[in-house]
């Protein structure tokens, strides 16, 4: 067929269809089309139209067959174009056909600029390119019939166009052009009933292109978070004493900052203000050497928010460790390779995440790889991080598929993790999910006591989110928190460089565990006060001497921040009426701590130790100072969480206080996250008003 057709179109000047038989030959072709598509056996066959490919043969034969079958299309084909060519003698200007990309939402859609027949380079294309599963398929049929749809409205808005055009004066074609015009079109016809594989135009079909299946709208709103309520404000007279345990935990600030990126504002509950405020690096001065880990930054400032109040802003540095001494790592990736992880922001991405954390262990490192699904196996038994393309393989070889049977694997995570145990080095499991555990020991509970037994032995467990739409926070926080290790929500490749290679250190070698903070106010200065965030760290009072009560962790490096507002005695501001009945403080406050506002205390556990240390600090008057630095962008942080969860205790701060805060103090900004955070600050600000 191809050489006659060459031979035709190298030899004769054909003139381009009119108007009327265009549209004709296109409303047969759509129907022809349409007949086709829709017969009962259309899911026995992957691809487009008359050029899909049948499934579930490699015979030839048996394709050939099918494209015989298909010969009533091919001749409705031919005969439209039949009629496009006789039709055409009026015309003797030859026209370009061209396909125009119309770009939507969801992929790209090939349309007909002004012609009918489809480059073959570009209809090859089309018939090789096939879809990878049955849902990429069913997307493709729904955007064919929206095609479908969209060109049968065309034709009929243009019907009483072309009636027009019909009565219209025009000149008579010569005879010599109407005999050229039908010897042409009986040739063309004749070859293309000749040919199995002859092409015929229809309708605008849509061109395959490989999309992460979109999230479906109802299940957006499906994650889970504790429910928690604001702390609120404290009288010192009833409640002096403040406790809680700390928190670097960063899986709220990248949550909350998908959330505004995808034009929602997060929910009140996903907003924990102490990690957005701990999302950030400070440059808090450190301590001088390991026996004390911790070294606490004290700065007095006046509220940005409320005229009278002042804010105690406590910033602790942990000690830092050299790379080049950093103890051995023993590490169990615990994989969610479930159904719900088959997508792109959640199993690709934590391929790529873990492969970048390979390039920052040492070759003596040990890695292994359990995975969980319908069932819990292992993928890779402890390996030496020398011998990594052994590693990077079993990484690309998992898949996602089944249901989530979450408790079966970390119990073989733990029992690997045993397997080969370092008493010198770090033992630790880092579970990567998107928190969606819905078979086996799905209880909270269950799980916490389960974690609370293995983190005994030394084997400390950390949490990786990612993806959203099936994401249990709550369950995430609850086994990080009781495992020893962190909680992040991986929402890209750029968060996990951040988790897993800048904060490395912090992220995976612990200096101190169980750390508790607790502030005392003196009565004689602070009337009233309330804790910013850490909602779901809060202690009670007789928690911080008991050394069996579990606690956060510091890692190499890390920082932790911690902002009180506090209402100074007579200031006015108080929300407390004076009891009738209660002593004067002024006859029971000691003199000699007339000038300290609060009495920091701080305890700590050394990974490998059962019995806390204590380290105190006051909080007096010599540590206020004006708003600056680190300081000045630790509150812009921590009044934008308030907005963000509508705080009754912000009044009339805004998000362009919040704004001016951040840009007083960004400082340097090595890797671009106050930069970022600015930014999102400013989306928030717009999706509110």
């Amino acid at each position: 067929m191809s050489d006659k057709l060459d031979d035709f179109l190298n030899n004769n000047k054909i003139p381009a269809p009119s108007e009327n038989a265009r549209k004709i030959a296109l409303n047969m072709a759509s129907e022809e089309y349409k007949s086709h598509y829709t017969q009962k056996n259309q899911k026995k066959f992957q691809g487009f139209a008359i050029l899909s490919r049948l499934m579930g043969s490699n015979n030839p034969n048996d394709r050939r067959k099918q494209m015989k079958n298909k010969k009533f299309i091919y001749g409705g084909m031919a005969t439209a174009m039949v009629v496009v060519l006789a039709g055409s003698a009026a015309l003797y200007q030859t026209r370009t056909h061209e396909f125009v990309t119309q770009e939507t939402n969801s992929s790209n859609i090939m349309a007909y600029d002004d012609g009918i027949a489809a480059v073959p380079e570009e209809m090859a294309q089309i018939a090789t390119m096939e879809s990878k599963d049955n849902a990429g398929l069913y997307e493709r049929e729904i955007q064919g019939e929206r095609a479908e749809n969209e060109h049968q409205n065309f034709v009929g808005n243009q019907h009483k166009a072309d009636i027009a055009k019909r009565a219209a004066p025009t000149s008579p074609p010569t005879p010599s052009a109407i005999s050229n015009n039908n010897i042409a079109a009986q040739n063309f016809a004749g070859t293309a009933m000749e040919s199995d594989m002859a092409i015929a135009p229809y309708p605008p079909i849509p061109m395959p292109y490989p999309l992460p299946e979109p999230m479906p709208p109802e299940n957006i709103d499906n994650d889970k978070f504790e429910d928690h309520k604001i702390s609120a404000v404290k009288q010192v007279s009833a409640e002096p004493v403040s406790t809680f345990s700390v928190d670097v935990d960063t899986a709220s600030y990248s949550f909350m900052r998908r959330q505004l990126n995808n034009g929602i504002l997060p929910k009140a509950d996903a907003v924990r203000i102490e990690e957005l405020i701990n999302y950030f690096p400070y440059n808090y001065k450190g301590p001088e050497t390991k026996d004390t880990p911790f070294n606490a930054n004290i700065a007095v400032v006046d509220s940005p928010w409320k005229d009278g109040n002042k804010l105690i802003h406590i910033g602790i540095k942990g000690y830092d460790i050299d790379k080049d001494v950093q103890p051995k790592s023993n590490l169990v990736f615990l994989l969610d390779v479930s159904g719900s992880m088959n997508q792109q922001d959640k199993l690709p991405l934590l391929k790529n995440s873990f492969k970048l954390l390979l390039n920052q262990l040492r070759p003596d490192d040990t890695v292994a790889i359990v995975v969980y699904a319908g069932s819990a196996g292992t993928v890779l038994e402890p390996t030496k991080v020398q011998d990594k393309d052994k590693i990077l393989s079993a990484l690309d070889g998992l898949n996602a598929g089944g249901s989530t049977a979450g408790a079966a694997g970390i119990e073989g995570a733990y029992a690997l993790a045993e397997q080969n145990f370092d008493k010198d080095g770090v033992n630790r499991i880092i579970l990567a999910t998107d928190g969606d555990f819905n078979v086996g020991m799905s209880s909270n509970d269950d799980l916490k006591e389960l974690i609370e037994k293995k983190r005994e032995s030394g084997i400390f467990l950390s949490v990786l989110g990612f993806g959203q739409g099936n994401l249990n926070d709550h369950l995430m926080q609850t086994l990080a928190q009781n495992g020893n290790g962190i909680a992040a929500h991986i929402d890209s490749l750029s968060e996990a460089q951040k988790v897993l290679v800048d904060e490395a250190t912090s992220s995976l070698f612990p200096i101190a565990k169980d750390v508790k903070i607790q502030v005392e106010f003196n009565p004689l200065i602070v009337s009233e006060y309330r804790l910013i965030g850490y909602e779901t760290r809060a202690l009670n009072r007789e928690d911080f001497n008991n050394d069996k009560v579990d606690a956060g962790d510091i890692g190499a490096g890390h920082t932790v921040t911690a902002i009180y507002e506090i209402t100074p005695t007579g200031s006015g501001n108080e929300l407390y009426d004076e009891s009738r009945y209660a002593e004067k403080e002024e006859t029971k406050a000691n003199t000699d701590f007339g000038n300290e506002y609060a009495f920091l205390k701080m305890r700590y556990k050394l990974p490998n130790e059962d019995k806390s240390t204590l380290i105190t600090t006051p909080i007096t008057t010599k540590d206020e100072t004006n708003i600056n630095g680190d300081t000045a962008f630790a509150l812009a942080v921590a009044g934008f969480g308030q907005l963000l969860k509508d705080d009754k205790y912000i009044g009339s701060f805004s998000y362009n206080d919040a704004l001016k805060l951040a840009q007083q103090g960004k400082g340097s900004d090595p890797y671009g996250y106050r930069a970022e955070f600015i930014n999102l600050m400013r989306l928030a600000d717009s999706m509110k008003k």
